[in-house]
């Protein structure tokens, strides 16, 4: 009967990390030690999309039927709520586009530094990004004689949410010439020796860490020496590092790249199959047997600290823009370079997206429908609010819908 009057709009999977964060995160916080940004990331993930952040009551004009529908948290490590700011950042992304061939190359790291990882993420993350964009604009110089453009995105993880630090770059197939403004094209399917760029980029992220340590600018665990971590350093650097790079073929497929890969930490919700007798159990592709899907029975407490392996630190950027790419170089060498292909000086006007319209495009009927009777275009807004009165919450308890309980960290 309850549902017959009042229902709320949730989600299209059936399990999310906030259902599983909500219902163990006490015990969580019993086992292991939590750090400020997680816990705060923890308590917005699990408030989002419940009263506790307010919201819109809607009412069907056809069956009646009211509608609660409760704000998202926007926080960019939620696999809730990203949806509609990576749409956003995708048509910015579009005005640096140009009619060349763009390519897709992956700088990794050795999985003996994940340790020194944790207790230094800014600085190495930071390390990281700068070792990569360096590597890449000197082996262009030397090839080329260009700058070329890049945008870089940090990933921390695996398909098992283990610890795999990299970086995916987008890179622009040539540049403008460092002497003179000519364009240097790299050709369709070569952009530089990998070879070459590989051992440019293993010394310069190795020997970099090497100077940090020296500088006593990276954190040792308490016990650890400094002897045992250069040692580590040199045992990762003697071996062989492989950079990845594929070209993409066409520009459109850029954007179905940038889509698929920004504002996505971790893991995607549709990827949990389900949780039972506290274990997770979560889709992956083993790229050991050629991607097949697998399932990876993960206890509920390892998923947690798994995931939040992945939380950066506060206010760290995870996708740059370096050369033309460059938000400097947008003002003043993209024009130069859009000349060159015949096309207009002028950048192309970013396409302003609006909530509701961008929802009615990707859903259809379905954006306006009513979640009960299926009227199509039916819901009208009763009133917002910030805080629902203590019954109505209990009420929407009864039906299925996590309320105030457990979304503080």
């Amino acid at each position: 009967m309850l549902k017959n009057l009042i229902t709320y709009r949730t989600s299209y999977t059936n399990l999310t990390v906030a259902d599983i964060l909500r219902e163990y995160w006490p015990e969580y916080k019993k086992r292991y030690k939590v750090s400020p940004e997680q816990a705060r990331v923890a308590g917005a993930v699990m408030a989002c999309r419940t009263p506790a952040l307010g919201g819109r009551v809607d009412q069907c004009g056809e069956c009646g039927c009211w509608v609660f529908s409760f704000n998202s948290c926007r926080d960019r490590h939620c696999n809730q709520c990203q949806k509609f700011e990576r749409a956003k950042w995708v048509e910015k992304q579009k005005i640096w586009q140009l009619p060349i061939p763009y390519f897709h190359v992956i700088f990794t790291t050795d999985h003996a530094i994940n340790e020194l990882v944790r207790e230094n993420q800014t600085v190495i993350y930071n390390h990281l990004f700068q070792s990569a964009q360096k590597s890449l604009q000197q082996q262009a110089k030397e090839e080329l004689g260009c700058q070329l453009g890049i945008t870089a995105v940090l990933h921390t993880w695996g398909q098992k949410l283990d610890e795999h630090i990299h970086v995916h770059c987008i890179v622009s197939g040539g540049g403008l010439a460092l002497a003179g403004s000519s364009w240097r094209s790299s050709g369709l399917k070569y952009l530089v020796d990998v070879k070459a760029l590989s051992v440019k980029y293993r010394d310069k992220f190795c020997e970099g860490l090497k100077r940090l340590l020296r500088r006593g600018k990276l954190k040792l665990k308490a016990g650890q020496r400094v002897e045992t971590v250069e040692a580590m350093l040199a045992s990762i650097q003697a071996k062989k590092w492989e950079v990845f790079a594929k070209p993409f073929g066409e520009p459109k497929h850029v954007i179905e790249y940038l889509s698929r890969y920004v504002h996505q930490v971790a893991i995607s919700n549709y990827r949990l199959e389900g949780l039972a007798e506290g274990v997770v159990r979560v889709k992956y592709h083993d790229n050991q047997a050629e991607g097949e899907e697998k399932v990876l029975r993960l206890p509920v407490l390892e998923f947690m600290r798994r995931w939040l392996l992945h939380i950066l630190p506060a206010g760290f950027m995870r996708i740059r823009y370096y050369g033309l790419h460059h938000s400097s170089a947008r003002k003043e060498k993209l024009p130069e370079c859009r000349a060159h292909f015949g096309l207009s000086r002028a950048l192309p006007v970013i396409k302003e997206l609006v909530l509701l319209e961008w929802l009615q495009e990707l859903l259809g009927d379905e954006a306006n429908a009513c979640p009960r009777c299926g009227a199509q275009r039916s819901m009208f807004l009763r009133r917002e609010f910030d805080e629902l009165p203590w019954l109505v919450a209990l009420l929407l308890s009864l039906i299925g819908q996590p309320t105030g309980k457990g979304v503080r960290p």
